[in-house]
């Protein structure tokens, strides 16, 4: 059994994502983002996604309309 972990992205810097946040989602084997709707895309996968470069994590798109 695996582990779901939440992890919040800040106010919108890379950078200032804790360390402990950088090694989980380098770890993952599937991240979820959420999306305001389907095929919108997603701010917070947009924010880390040149930290996730080479990591091989499966993006899974979650919708949370309004």
């Amino acid at each position: 059994m695996g582990k779901l972990y939440g992890i919040g992205i800040g106010p919108g810097d890379p950078e200032l994502l804790t360390l402990k946040a950088y090694r989980i989602l380098r770890e993952a084997d599937v991240i979820f983002c959420p999306e305001k709707k389907a095929g919108a895309g997603s701010v917070a996968y947009e924010i880390v996604k040149g930290l996730l470069e080479g990591a091989g994590a499966k993006i899974v798109p979650l919708v949370y309309p309004k």
